[in-house]
C-alpha cells in the first residue's frame, strides 16, 4: 500500500467536492482518475501529495513513498540550465559527477582518493548515473526540448517549455508514485505519444488526470471516476468504462425507484390500518421502515455539453487560398506555405512543437504579419478564432456579459440559453472567469467563439483544459460543421476521427498530405489501433433525387435546431419572469420604489419579448414539421 484515503470530505466555500472519498493504491498499481470540469480531481491530487488536508477523513501514507509530479515553480535557481535541472530527477547525482570530477582531477589529495572514488562511483551506479544524461537528453528531445537548448537557463523558456522539461524530470525521477494532472495539454502528438509509452512501461505506480482516451487505454490500469463528489473505480478500457458507467448508473436509478414504490406501499398501508383492526401490522411495518437503509436518491447527470452551429452565411467554395507564405518572425520558420482551404475541409496542422503551427495560425489571422507570399480569404468568409491564450483566461468579463458583447442582437434569455448548452445555467453564467477552473474558461470561449456564427474555425489546441464529455462533443459537432475548420491539436483521437487532410510542418515546409494518417506516418508516430471515424463519402455525383433528400434532410436539422434554440429561450424568458414576480412580491423590493420600477420595467420589456419568441417558436415548429413530412414522402416515394 502507498497511500490510502478512507471516507475523506473536502468543502470550498460552502460546496462539498469530495464526499466521503476512499481510495487505495497499490505498488506497482496505475490509475486514471476521470471526471467533469470541476469535479475535485485536482483536489484529490493534492490530498495524495499532502498539499491539502481534508475537512474530515483520514489520509494514511506509507513510510516508503516517494513522489514525483510536475512543479510548477523549480526548486532549482532559473540559471540553472535546462538539462542540468533535469538530472535534479537523480538525487544527489550532480552532487557525486562534482566530487567524481575533483577527485580525478587531481585538485583534490589525500590517502583515501581511491577508496573515495570507489565508493563513489558505486553511488553512481546505483543511481543509474551513467545512464542518466543520455536518457535525460532522450527524453527533452522526445518531449520537444532539443539538444541547443540543453544549455538555456531555466529562466529563459516559455511556460509550455519548462512544463515539458519539468514533465521530463517527473518522468526520469525513481518515485514510487508517479502524480500528473492534465500532462498532455503542452505537448504536440509525438510528445504525447512518448508519454504513453513511458508512462506503460512505468514500473513504479502512476496516478494520471487527462483529457486524452489514447492515453487512458495505453496505461492499461483501472480508471477512477469522481462523479458528485463521490469515487467509484472501473476495469481499464475507456469504452469498457462507458458501457459499465451506463449500466451502473441505470441500476442505481432502478434500486432507487423500486425502494420508493416499496416506500410509498408500506406508508399508504400505514395509512390505512394504523387506526383499524390491522393496527399490530401497521406499527410492525412503520418500526421495519424506520430501520430500513434508504438508498440515496441517483445525482442527476451533469447536462451534456450542446455544441450546436447557429446559422451561418455561406462563403463561397474557396475559403483560404494561401500563395509561396513565409511564416516567421524575424527569420523565417516556414517558406513556400501553399494550400487552398474549400468549404466542408477540415484540414489538421501538423508538427513538432517549435515547427511553426501557432505561428502559421497566428499569421493567416493577422496577428502576426507573413514575411512574404499572399493570403486570401474568399467572398463571404467570417472567420472565428480560438487560441490557447483566450481559452486559459476565459476572457475579462461573465459568460454572459460576454455573448451579450459579441451578440448585441441577443436579449439576454437568448444569451443565457446559449450559454446553458455549454453548461453555464443560472448563476454559473454570471461568475467572473477567476472563479472558474480551467476547462470551464475554455468552455466559455468556445461558447463566445460558436455564438458569432463563423463559416471559417480556426482552432489552436481546442481540447486543452476539457474534460472528455466536452472533447467528444466538440468532435461531433466539428464532424457537423458545414464550414471550413483549420485546426492544431495534440488529441490523435480527434483528428483522426475529425480531420479529411494534413499540412504537415517539417524542415522549414509545409507539405500537404492527402489523409491525417499519412502525416502521422510521415511525423513518425506509432501506429494505433483503428479509429472509428465518421467520413464524408468520396465525392460522386448524386442523382436530383439524393440530392433533394439531402438539402431536405440538412434543412429539417436547421429548423429543428431553431426550434430548440427558440425553446430554450422561451424557457429562459418565463424563468426569469417568474424570479421578477416573486422578487415583486417581496418586501426588500417594494420598500424601494427605484428597484422596483426598475424590475417592472423589465418584466414588461420580457413579455413583449416572450410574445415574439412565442410566435417565432411557432413558425419555428411548423417548419420542422413540415420540412420533416416532406422528407417522409420523398423516402416513401422512393422506395
Amino acid at each position: 500500500m502507498l497511500y490510502r484515503l478512507e471516507d475523506v470530505r473536502v468543502s470550498f466555500g460552502g460546496r462539498e467536492v469530495l464526499r466521503g472519498v476512499s481510495l487505495q493504491q497499490e505498488a506497482g498499481e496505475k490509475l486514471a482518475l476521470l471526471g467533469r470540469n470541476g469535479s475535485g480531481k485536482t483536489t484529490l491530487l493534492r490530498l495524495v501529495r499532502g498539499e491539502l488536508e481534508p475537512d474530515c477523513g483520514a489520509v494514511e501514507r506509507s513510510r516508503t513513498l516517494t513522489l514525483a509530479s510536475v512543479e510548477q515553480h523549480f526548486a532549482c535557481s532559473p540559471t540553472a540550465g535546462v538539462l542540468e535541472s533535469c538530472l535534479e530527477a537523480f538525487s544527489g547525482l550532480l552532487d557525486i559527477e562534482r566530487e567524481i570530477a575533483a577527485l580525478e582531477s587531481g585538485r583534490e589529495g589525500g590517502s583515501g582518493v581511491a577508496a573515495r572514488l570507489h565508493e563513489l562511483h558505486d553511488a553512481l551506479a546505483q543511481l543509474d548515473g551513467y545512464r542518466a544524461r543520455p536518457r535525460a537528453e532522450a527524453a527533452l528531445a522526445a518531449l520537444g526540448i532539443g539538444r541547443d537548448m540543453l544549455a538555456r537557463p531555466i529562466g529563459t523558456l516559455s511556460g509550455g517549455e519548462r512544463t515539458r522539461v519539468a514533465l521530463a524530470r517527473a518522468l526520469l525521477a525513481p518515485a514510487s508514485l508517479l502524480i500528473l494532472d492534465e500532462p498532455t495539454n503542452h505537448l504536440d502528438l509525438l510528445g504525447v505519444d512518448f508519454l504513453t509509452e513511458e508512462l506503460a512501461r512505468r514500473e513504479g505506480a502512476v496516478l494520471v488526470v487527462t483529457h486524452d482516451r489514447q492515453l487512458v487505454d495505453r496505461l492499461g490500469g483501472a480508471i477512477l471516476e469522481l462523479h458528485a463528489g463521490r469515487l467509484e473505480r472501473y476495469p481499464a478500457g475507456y469504452e469498457r468504462y462507458r458501457r459499465e458507467r451506463a449500466a451502473r448508473r441505470e441500476q442505481a436509478r432502478r434500486a432507487w425507484a423500486l425502494q420508493q414504490e416499496e416506500i410509498q406501499r408500506q406508508e399508504e398501508f400505514i395509512r390505512r390500518n394504523i387506526a383499524g383492526q390491522n393496527t399490530r401490522q401497521a406499527q410492525a411495518r412503520r418500526k421495519l421502515l424506520a430501520r430500513m437503509e434508504r438508498l440515496e436518491p441517483p445525482e442527476p447527470e451533469v447536462p451534456a455539453v450542446r455544441l450546436r452551429w447557429p446559422e451561418a452565411a455561406r462563403s463561397g467554395d474557396r475559403v483560404l487560398e494561401v500563395s509561396r507564405m513565409a511564416v516567421g518572425w524575424q527569420e523565417p520558420l516556414l517558406q513556400d506555405v501553399t494550400f487552398v482551404l474549400r468549404r466542408g475541409e477540415r484540414l489538421a496542422v501538423v508538427g513538432r512543437n517549435g515547427s511553426g503551427k501557432t505561428t502559421l495560425l497566428r499569421t493567416l489571422v493577422g496577428s502576426v504579419p507573413a514575411l512574404g507570399g499572399s493570403i486570401r480569404f474568399g467572398a463571404g468568409v467570417a472567420p472565428g478564432v480560438y487560441d490557447q491564450e483566450s481559452a486559459e483566461t476565459g476572457g475579462e468579463s461573465s459568460v454572459l456579459e460576454g455573448l451579450l458583447a459579441c451578440r448585441p442582437d441577443w436579449a439576454p434569455a437568448d444569451a443565457r440559453a446559449w450559454a446553458g448548452r455549454f453548461g453555464f445555467s443560472g448563476e454559473a453564467a454570471e461568475a467572473p472567469p477567476q472563479t472558474m477552473s480551467g476547462g470551464e474558461r475554455a468552455r466559455a470561449t468556445l461558447a463566445r467563439l460558436l455564438a458569432q456564427a463563423p463559416n471559417l474555425l480556426i482552432l489552436d489546441e481546442p481540447t486543452n483544459h476539457l474534460d472528455i464529455p466536452t472533447c467528444e462533443a466538440l468532435e461531433e459537432a466539428l464532424l457537423d460543421y458545414p464550414g471550413a475548420v483549420l485546426v492544431v491539436s495534440h488529441d490523435r483521437r480527434l483528428l483522426s476521427r475529425v480531420a479529411t487532410g494534413a499540412l504537415l510542418l517539417a524542415g522549414g515546409q509545409a507539405h500537404l498530405c492527402q489523409s491525417v494518417e499519412e502525416a502521422f506516418e510521415r511525423l513518425g508516430l506509432t501506429r494505433e489501433a483503428v479509429v472509428e471515424k465518421r467520413e464524408a463519402p468520396p465525392p460522386a455525383r448524386r442523382s436530383a433525387l439524393e440530392e433533394e433528400r439531402r438539402r431536405l434532410r440538412r434543412d429539417a436539422a436547421r429548423a429543428r435546431q431553431r426550434a430548440e434554440e427558440l425553446a430554450a429561450a422561451v424557457q429562459a424568458g418565463q424563468d426569469r419572469l417568474t424570479d421578477i414576480d416573486a422578487l415583486l412580491c417581496s418586501r426588500e423590493v417594494f420598500s424601494d420604489p427605484p428597484r422596483a420600477s426598475a424590475l417592472a420595467a423589465e418584466a414588461e420589456e420580457l413579455r413583449q419579448h416572450l410574445e415574439e419568441l412565442l410566435e417565432a417558436w411557432t413558425d419555428a415548429e411548423e417548419d420542422a414539421e413540415a420540412l420533416k413530412a416532406r422528407l417522409t414522402a420523398l423516402s416513401a416515394a422512393d422506395s
